[in-house]
């Protein structure tokens, strides 16, 4: 896409923001609501301890004896050196951007090169334990085993994917940089800043989404049609509308894709990795079409029964949480960002 055109994308976006919030404040206004209420109950809880790991392994090493047992494995797999299991590691047990988040800090380190750092990006994309198991499983559907049998095939759908995901390239240089000594400490620190500055974009994105589904609904004719729509743009809303409402490959298919939000996510977790937009839409509808064949045959092997569950927009919680708890976490958050930023200037 041409400089040109994300500038007119950019300028349409913001006209249907601004006549979404003009025209239907209070739908607007009763969305946000919904999604901030999703962020404090589900995304911080859930993602942000997965996102300050993927930049502490993103700067560790892996022991020699350990990188000599999965160096074969990783290369016979998925093309990778054994350096990269990290962010496969991350990607299938911590939530949508921390694979790519992994991926990035391996990358800006020098343990991988650009082709491998955007191949990770393809596959390295799941809904976590947090959100499958405990959220969706146990809140949502009212069985952790239905969440654990989604949470699995989305696992079992991305290792296939990351197959076919081997990077084109030859290319074998990796970044240059220099790795000079640094107190535990500031790569502690500074690794819980890196989540936070993840965990606020993320947690602003699905406010606004949810927004703007809000906002959506009103003009859509059915049920199935906004539930479809929440699922394409905002996932963690959309599991939400069509638990109990849906048969769960659908909803297994539904988290593998992600939605837009989580597109967004990623891409913006990406840093100065560019992978092809049209490529990763393929592999998210790769992700998406394995996970809900997958989670049909597991269903035959291991049924399970799952209750309605009740929209969170009509009172239905996904976690106990307080909410102003969530608001000052964040708060505090963006000021650490701030001051470890204003430290690095001065230095």
């Amino acid at each position: 896409m041409t400089v040109k055109k994300e500038r007119f994308f950019a300028l349409a976006a913001g006209l249907v923001l601004f006549a979404a919030v003009f025209v239907f404040p209070r739908e607007f206004s009763q969305g946000a609501a919904t999604g901030l209420k999703n962020s404090a109950g589900i995304i911080v809880p859930s993602l942000f301890p997965f996102m300050v790991a993927a930049s502490l392994l993103g700067e560790g090493e892996i022991p020699p004896f350990l990188k000599k047992l999965l160096d074969p494995v990783m290369k016979k797999l998925f093309g990778q050196p054994a350096e990269s299991a990290v962010a496969v590691f991350i990607g299938l047990f911590g939530g949508y951007p921390s694979g790519t988040r992994a991926a990035t800090s391996l990358y800006e380190s020098g343990k991988i090169n650009k082709n491998q750092a955007e191949s990770l990006m393809l596959f390295c994309v799941n809904a976590g334990t947090g959100f499958c198991i405990n959220a969706l499983g146990g809140s949502l559907l009212k069985s952790e085993r239905a969440g654990g049998i989604i949470f699995a095939s989305l696992c079992v759908s991305a290792l296939i994917a990351g197959f076919f995901s081997r990077p084109e390239s030859a290319e074998t240089e990796k970044k240059s940089v220099e790795r000079g000594s640094k107190a535990f400490s500031k790569i502690f620190v500074e690794s819980v800043a890196s989540g936070a500055s993840g965990i606020i974009t993320v947690s602003a994105l699905a406010t606004l989404f949810s927004g703007l589904i809000t906002v959506f609904s009103v003009f859509l004719p059915n049920e199935k049609t906004a539930i479809a729509v929440s699922c394409l743009l905002e996932i963690t809303s959309g599991c939400a509308s069509a638990a109990g409402k849906l048969p769960l490959p659908l909803i297994a298919s539904a988290c593998a894709f992600g939605g837009m939000c989580v597109h967004m996510q990623i891409f913006a977790s990406a840093g100065k990795l560019k992978p092809d937009w049209k490529k990763f839409l393929l592999f998210r509808l790769i992700h998406s079409a394995f996970s809900g064949a997958v989670c049909a045959l597991l269903l035959r092997i291991f049924p399970v029964a799952v209750q309605t569950s009740v929209p969170l927009t009509d009172g239905a919680e996904l976690f106990s949480f307080s909410m102003p708890a969530a608001l000052s976490l964040l708060f505090f958050s963006s000021l650490l960002i701030f001051d470890l930023d204003k430290q690095r200037k001065i230095c």
